[in-house]
């Protein structure tokens, strides 16, 4: 994915600057009684976490028909929506299902990513990492990130999708190579700004960003986190050209369906309200019980309805992210063995491998079925499969 990474040609001016406020595996949910539906739309944001078109946050989004948009590309293509990238996605009313992922007809999605540029810090030897720099930040990697199957090496540019916490560092859900990006990115809280200098300064490890002409946007400020596209010769060390300045609409609107996968930030009690944010999106937790052990860093799953801009929570999921999570693939089989098969689930290839009693009785395991994999991702590439099932709607 991101063969080439094509810069808006749109914009004439400098500088396209994403600013957003504020910014499986084993889980405990909590809940809140008697909240309804209702609303005409939905809306979801984070990692995609299953393909057949799309699943999110436990919705499976059928994105044929939907518009594409994303900050790094003026060209993005429906091939970028991999397992790992982060996605807004807004679309029809969610239709529940009684087993598996939730269905939804999505007519927006757009991906964003935290950082394009040379990656370091990589272990020898081909070990999986537990973290890794790019352009001098701190980024973790955990059992949840979706890495390169062949190992990455020092130097190579990468495109890196994450999750901000509330200190603004990245916990990675994806790292891809990238072939001649023709900008850099970083993301990162504001640490400081010098409007006669025109600069600022962001990130764990501070760079400092100069814009030559313009003006900041309204709503730029000190703690803000901002994501940054800069020219990929640096003025200085840790000093760098802005190239895109400009704010990122959410795609929220009121009176929907929302739901959120992030790592919580802000979080405030006072009383008997709870509230924080979640990928930068405000939450009321209030509603919902058992959040005593909600702290800031929890990587959460959060569903409710919108209202003045505040996703009014009424499920949650705490999620742990030491525990590999498992994914839900939907396509055709081919290449079919007693032990493993191919898959082709939106876009993507897959090679799986599986055992005695995963495949459902019922099943007819033939090449050219529609099937329902579920399992993990393996370090080598593969796909382990723990349950395959018939299903009736591949695309």
């Amino acid at each position: 994915m991101f063969a080439v990474v094509r810069h808006r040609l749109t914009l004439a001016l400098l500088l396209c600057l994403a600013l957003v406020h504020g910014c499986g595996g084993g889980s405990q949910t909590a809940s809140a009684p008697g909240v309804g539906s209702g609303g005409t739309g939905s809306y979801s944001a984070g990692p995609i976490s299953g393909l057949g078109s799309i699943i999110v946050n436990g919705v499976r989004y059928d994105v044929d028909g939907a518009a594409l948009s994303s900050e790094d590309t003026a060209a993005p293509g429906a091939d970028d929506l991999q397992l790992g990238v982060v996605v807004e996605v807004e679309g029809g009313a969610v239709s529940r299902a009684a087993t598996g992922a939730d269905t939804a007809v999505a007519t927006r999605v757009r991906y964003v990513s935290e950082f394009i540029g040379p990656v370091s810090g990589l272990p020898g030897g081909g070990a999986r990492p537990t973290s890794i720099t790019v352009l001098g930040q701190p980024i973790d990697v955990n059992a949840q990130t979706v890495l390169p199957t062949t190992p990455l090496a020092n130097a190579e540019e990468v495109v890196v999708f994450g999750l901000p916490d509330a200190t603004g560092r990245v916990t990675a859900t994806r790292v891809d190579r990238v072939s001649s990006p023709p900008l850099y990115k970083l993301s990162g809280r504001v640490q400081s700004r010098n409007d006669v200098a025109r600069t600022f300064t962001i990130g764990q490890v501070p760079q400092t960003v100069s814009y030559a002409s313009g003006a900041l946007p309204a709503g730029f400020a000190v703690n803000a986190y901002v994501r940054v596209q800069v020219q990929k010769t640096p003025i200085a060390p840790n000093e760098w050209a802005a190239a895109r300045l400009g704010l990122r609409d959410p795609l929220v609107s009121d009176d929907r369906e929302g739901r959120l996968e992030g790592l919580v930030s802000d979080y405030v009690v006072s009383g008997t309200t709870a509230t924080g944010r979640v990928n930068g999106t405000s939450v009321n937790f209030s509603a919902v019980r058992g959040t005593s052990g909600l702290v800031n860093g929890a990587r959460v799953e959060v569903e409710g309805r919108f209202n003045g801009g505040t996703l009014v929570a009424s499920d949650l999921e705490v999620e742990d992210d030491s525990v590999q999570r498992e994914v839900e693939l939907h396509g055709f089989a081919s290449s079919v063995t007693s032990t493993s098969l191919a898959l082709n689930a939106y876009r993507s290839a897959f090679n799986v491998a599986y055992g005695v009693g995963v495949v459902d009785g019922g099943l007819n395991l033939v090449n050219g079925a529609c099937i329902e994999v579920r399992g993990v991702l393996l370090d080598s590439g593969g796909f382990q499969a723990s349950r395959i099932k018939a299903d009736n709607d591949c695309h």
